[in-house]
């Protein structure tokens, strides 16, 4: 454990505060173009190493605009991507483009709004695909995407900044990681429970 703690203090140290902005950009970005990336661990771990020169409310608050920017541009990019590549040059595969359509049609939302449920109990992947395949409206669906992630990642940040107040930096690290896996895997277990119930599971509907 200190060894670890000792590794990515380090790490934060040589990126300084800008760098390690930049990390949790890209983070944001990858998660949300092309492969689970865990954001909620990463604004942690990013926020439990804050710059001594900043304050923390002020550190957070760069966090947030940072992984909601991530966000952004890496829904961006997979929309764009999906629609002028596979939907625009005819190269979208007929049963892919079905399976979407058809997975939404068992979800009690249909519509934009879906994304805010992703947030708690992630259902569909790649949201940048469903957005440009469903012909989702793309500025309600990127509002949809900015103000659930400002949610979630205001209050899991809120949580670690009192466990900050409470307890010391080192102590502090490892109960806020605690908790993110705690979310991470609520957030995993209610996304199969909402598919059970739906009939996802077996692609059925309920």
């Amino acid at each position: 454990m200190a060894s670890l703690d000792e590794f990515l203090a380090a790490l934060f140290a040589s990126l300084g505060p800008v760098g390690s902005l930049l990390a949790l950009l890209l983070i944001f970005a990858l998660d949300a173009a092309l492969f689970p990336a865990l954001p909620e661990v990463w604004i942690v771990v990013t926020y439990t190493y804050r710059p001594e020169i900043l304050d923390p409310l002020l550190w957070a608050a760069l966090l947030l605009g940072v992984g909601i920017a991530g966000d952004v541009l890496g829904t961006t990019f997979l929309y764009l991507m999906v629609r002028r590549v596979l939907i625009r040059g005819r190269r979208m595969p007929g049963w892919l483009e079905r399976g979407m359509k058809r997975w939404t049609t068992f979800l009690v939302v249909r519509d934009e709004r879906l994304i805010l449920l992703n947030r708690v109990a992630p259902v569909i992947p790649f949201v940048g695909a469903f957005i440009a395949t469903l012909g989702w409206d793309y500025r309600r669906s990127l509002a949809y995407v900015a103000f659930g992630g400002l949610a979630k990642y205001a209050i899991l940040l809120f949580v670690v900044f009192a466990i900050g107040v409470a307890y010391n930096p080192s102590t502090a690290r490892w109960i806020t990681l605690g908790i993110v896996v705690v979310v991470v895997a609520v957030s995993v277990l209610a996304s199969s429970l909402y598919r059970r119930r739906h009939g996802l599971v077996s692609g059925r509907s309920p």
